[in-house]
């Protein structure tokens, strides 16, 4: 090939290559979102390996997200009051870690098979008391899409989740309060701790 006709087709190529337009970059999520997207992703996670992966393996590699990005310790001062104040710190540190241990073991039984699902961050805006809500769609084919949002409040330079609102109004706090109750009345905090631990290892053993 004459060595003209060779240049030409060269710069033909290049030319190509220069207006191939390139893949727009991934949406990154806000800072106040973010914890939602570490958390979606994990819970797309949880379905996907829920028919192949004993739960026990899956819940140990979800507590650790859930630690870091769950206000578990504030959650629970508000669902197990007064109790929780007036235990020893001992006391406090068994019933904190049945509580995120219970909390995660329901995520795992919840998120247990993958069908198609998909987790969507729809929008944020302002709550009460400085917090930021943040709502999500789970979509399913052939379901209605069904709302989660999630209250955050800010801690240092981040923020971790407070409460979940089902269908965007249910309190997931106002809820526990509500359901620990009796624990506490016959058993106060270390009667919660025995109780959560035990529903824990339920939920483990049907999932």
């Amino acid at each position: 090939m004459p060595a003209r006709c060779f240049a030409v087709l060269a710069l033909l190529a290049l030319s190509v290559l220069l207006f191939v337009p390139c893949p727009a970059p991934a949406e990154v999520a806000s800072p106040v979102a973010a914890p939602i997207a570490r958390l979606n992703q994990a819970l797309l996670d949880l379905m996907k390996s829920g028919g192949h992966e004993p739960a026990r393996s899956r819940l140990q590699r979800f507590l650790p997200l859930m630690q870091e990005i769950f206000d578990l310790d504030t959650a629970l001062r508000v669902v197990a009051a007064p109790y929780f104040d007036k235990a020893t710190e001992a006391e406090q540190h068994q019933a904190l870690d049945a509580f995120t241990r219970r909390s995660a073991a329901q995520y795992v039984d919840r998120f247990n098979s993958y069908e198609g699902q998909t987790i969507d961050i729809v929008g944020e805006r302002p709550g009460t008391r400085g917090t930021m809500l943040v709502d999500t769609d789970l979509r399913k084919p052939g379901k209605s899409p069904v709302r989660l949002t999630y209250v955050l409040r800010q801690e240092g330079s981040g923020w971790k989740i407070l409460d979940v609102l089902a269908k965007g109004t249910i309190s997931q706090i106002a809820s526990q309060r509500a359901d620990f109750q009796s624990s506490l009345r016959n058993g106060g905090l270390q009667g919660l701790t025995r109780d959560l631990n035990a529903k824990a290892e339920q939920l483990l053993n049907r999932s």
